[in-house]
């Protein structure tokens, strides 16, 4: 007589895929509706401009955002030369200078305006990283105050303190158009994404803090997350810096 095969019981257990395995094992149209939704989550950034600055800025800011022409309708607005023109009521909008931070916040009062001020920041960090024969990103917390000008009294380079490589607090680098590029980019970039508790500076409203006073942009070091700035405080302020910094509000008052 034939003997009957042994019956197999099904497995009770079942396999627990991870949500990436599912996408790999998803038809390749859903892998590219999947892509393309990351893809749409870039922030939306105007850049405004017509000379080579403006160029090398939406090359930049390409790279981690969808750049547009059209100031009226993105969230974020860099204008690297020129005027902005309208905005939306709500945009996040950086501009050449500090005049024309107050000039546009006066006839926007809901918009975020900052001014564009790390150049010699930026120019200083790049000065002492050539010193130092570091990367520039082994740089942190150089300061552009008021009008822009650099402050290294509490930056740090490969982990070290500034001061230690040169002795002034106040450096005067050249700013080249590199510089200004990578300033104007900073700044919007800080805005829209976040700074992760990173400093940067830039022209904001002055609330009297530091000295400076009110009822002008000023630049001081904040910190962002995406839409907004934070000042920051506890920075104590040398008898060299403390006089550069009147120097630039009075400067600022008066124009």
């Amino acid at each position: 007589r034939m003997m009957s095969k042994p019956s197999r019981r099904r497995s009770e257990s079942c396999t627990v895929v991870s949500p990436r395995a599912m996408l790999s094992r998803a038809p390749r149209a859903m892998r590219g509706l999947a892509l393309g939704a990351r893809m749409m989550s870039k922030p939306s950034v105007a850049v405004l401009g017509s000379g080579p600055t403006a160029a090398a800025a939406k090359a930049a800011v390409g790279e981690w955002a969808t750049v547009t022409d059209s100031a009226n309708s993105a969230p974020y607005v860099l204008v690297v030369d020129g005027a902005p023109g309208s905005v939306k009521a709500d945009a996040v909008v950086a501009v050449p200078t500090c005049a024309d931070a107050a000039k546009l916040a006066a006839a926007v009062p809901t918009a975020k305006v900052v001014a564009v001020t790390a150049a010699p920041a930026v120019a200083a960090a790049a000065e002492l990283a050539s010193k130092a024969g570091v990367a520039t990103s082994e740089v942190a917390n150089v300061i552009s105050w008021g009008s822009g000008f650099a402050d290294i009294s509490h930056a740090t380079v490969g982990g070290k303190w500034a001061l230690t490589i040169t002795d002034s607090p106040l450096p005067s680098p050249a700013v080249t158009p590199e510089a200004e590029v990578e300033a104007a980019v900073s700044t919007i970039k800080a805005l829209a994404l976040g700074t992760d508790g990173a400093w940067v500076s830039m022209g904001v409203p002055a609330v009297g803090d530091f000295g400076t006073g009110t009822g002008v942009y000023y630049s001081v070091p904040v910190v962002c997350t995406p839409g907004d700035y934070k000042r920051v405080g506890g920075i104590t302020l040398s008898p060299p810096v403390a006089a550069a910094m009147e120097a630039s509000r009075a400067s600022l008052a008066g124009a």
